[in-house]
């Protein structure tokens, strides 16, 4: 048989993705989701309301990368908290394995990154030949930003970014896996939303900043981030108490209290152990219940732990939170100087608040 070694060895091109590596990826990303494309919503929402970009290729684009990004963290997640179902389907990992959806996820991260300082700043350029503004055609001219710069803040924006969501779901992961050695040492409330302003709030921020990049309004992006990371802590806030009292919920993921399942530490369980004696329904299933599989077959104590957890309050906290910090994000959206009464960014606020009482 006859080599061509020379061939092989003459490139550093890369060969396409072959569509059996992207299989997991591609799986999951044709799911349909349980949330109406809120993250796209919430992009062209805020573009609306701050950055005023007319042209829909580069909110299209941005919205594209974003959501390679959460899909791959998705993939990579399920394995993390052993999950069986994504979107009401088989998670990817049961499907294809777990070794194929972990090099699926890291693969898309990747991908995504290349995309964004690829077709990110060509796209800059587009725009500023079409207004006719000259750009500098070297580095070394700082008095004129240019694609190069543009490539640089969009790696370092995304850099960023990925490493905040990976501390922010180490120490989800850490607090989950170590519960009976942090009993006597747990996180307090605001460790846990600084935590989930790490994990959740980076695909907020990711809008704000990279929609910042091609922005005609002279708004500073630091101004908004407060916005984006409360926005990112109140979807989390939502999630988590949705997660164990909402059945529709409970059929996208094929269980009720999916969280107590994995035994995470999700706000209203936190709360409850900050403040609530041991030997209770919660602390047997959290702690003598050894594993996701015990827990998951024993279906009377998570209902018994569900319900504690409604009685001592802290559903009631969670739910009491969640309408505090989207008064507070309404406000914030109020204090910008042009009227927010009518915008879509409002709207996507207020029915964040929209979940039934406990």
């Amino acid at each position: 048989m006859l080599l061509d070694i020379d061939r092989v060895i003459s490139t550093d091109k890369q060969d396409s993705i072959s569509s059996n590596v992207l299989a997991p990826y591609s799986y999951l990303a044709q799911l349909a989701g349980n949330n109406n494309n809120m993250r796209y919503r919430f992009l062209v929402a805020f573009n609306m309301r701050f950055f005023k970009i007319d042209n829909t290729q580069v909110l299209s684009e941005i919205g594209d990368i974003i959501a390679i990004f959460h899909n791959a963290s998705l993939l990579i997640d399920d394995i993390e908290d052993s999950s069986e179902l994504r979107r009401g389907h088989p998670c990817a990992h049961t499907k294809y394995g777990v070794p194929l959806t972990i090099n699926s996820g890291n693969l898309m991260y990747f991908v995504a990154l290349q995309r964004a300082i690829t077709a990110l700043p060509n796209l800059w350029l587009e725009l500023q030949e079409r207004k006719g503004i000259e750009y500098a055609q070297s580095d070394t001219d700082l008095s004129v930003v240019n694609p190069s710069d543009i490539e640089c803040k969009t790696n370092r924006i995304l850099v960023d970014e990925m490493l905040n969501l990976h501390q922010g779901q180490g120490l989800d992961i850490y607090w989950r896996d170590s519960l009976h050695e942090i009993m006597e040492n747990l996180p307090t409330i605001e460790e846990y939303l600084s935590m989930v302003m790490n994990k959740t709030g980076g695909l907020f921020r990711l809008s704000v900043k990279l929609l910042a990049l091609f922005s005609p309004s002279p708004l500073q992006v630091e101004t908004l981030i407060p916005l984006a990371n409360l926005l990112g802590i109140i979807y989390q806030i939502r999630d988590d108490y949705l997660n164990l009292i909402d059945e529709r919920y409970f059929g996208m993921k094929g269980v009720a209290g999916e969280d107590l399942i994995e035994g995470k530490l999700s706000l209203p369980v936190l709360h409850c152990l900050l403040y609530n004696e041991e030997k209770s329904a919660l602390h047997y299933v959290l702690l003598d219940l050894k594993t996701s599989e015990d827990r998951k077959n024993d279906p009377d104590s998570i209902a018994k732990a569900i319900l504690f957890i409604k009685e001592s309050g802290s559903l009631k906290f969670t739910y009491d939170l969640l309408q505090e910090y989207v008064s507070k994000a309404l406000q914030m959206l109020g204090s910008f100087p042009e009227p927010d009464d009518a915008c879509k960014l409002r709207e996507i606020v207020v029915s964040f608040s929209n979940v039934m009482e406990p």
